[in-house]
């Protein structure tokens, strides 16, 4: 896989740009996007005999998010804990060409596990949408980490295990993650006591 690079705005970011395509990005680049709305876009090129594959992917079934092109339409699951899995698809394939494709999650509210909207969009046209209820709290997981172009290790969806890691068959040009803060500073400081409170359970059952 072709070597991409990564950039972020230091330890409190909220912007995340990755280039090209990226395999196994350790977990403290990996752009938090717990208890929070946020968005995930994409600048690609897509052949003129269509394209599919993941376009990014973190964690695994048990617990992750995975947006990805399937039989020219793209398509967002996320597993939440594989207790509960959210996905929503396209209403129409995508272009060939230049093309930027976005996921917005729009958050009820800055609360742990929180539930909410998401939006897809080709072109800033919105082609679909659908209701997450739950969302995870604290990490996907503790093994796991975040690709770039494709989805290595165990899959996020498993439609397309047979076709693991399912590489994108086009191009990556930027991938940019953009997380809304919290709404005011109580509610940061009590998602961050939860999550941190939730990092050292969790590290200490390992």
């Amino acid at each position: 896989m072709p070597i991409g690079s990564y950039a972020s705005q230091g330890i409190f970011a909220t912007k995340f740009v990755f280039h090209g395509k990226l395999a196994n990005i350790a977990p403290g680049m990996i752009p938090a996007i717990y208890n929070r709305s946020y968005s995930i876009s994409a600048d690609l090129e897509i052949p003129h005999d269509g394209v599919e594959g993941v376009i990014v992917a973190e964690g695994d079934h048990l617990g992750g998010f995975s947006l990805f092109v399937q039989e020219g339409k793209l398509k967002h699951t996320y597993s939440m804990m594989g207790v509960e899995v959210f996905t929503q698809e396209a209403s129409e394939p995508l272009p060939s060409g230049r093309a930027n494709i976005r996921l917005e999650f729009a958050a009820d509210g800055p609360k742990m596990g929180t539930g909410g909207l998401v939006s897809l969009f080709v072109n800033d046209h919105k082609v679909g949408e659908g209701r997450m209820d739950h969302t995870v709290p604290i990490r996907f997981s503790g093994y796991a980490g975040m690709d770039v172009g494709c989805d290595n290790g165990l899959p996020v969806d498993r439609s397309y295990a047979d076709r693991s890691p399912f590489a994108f068959t086009g191009q990556i040009h930027k991938l940019t993650f953009d997380l809304q803060p919290h709404l005011g500073a109580a509610d940061e400081e009590s998602v961050q006591q939860a999550r941190h409170t939730g990092l050292v359970a969790h590290g200490l059952s390992q």
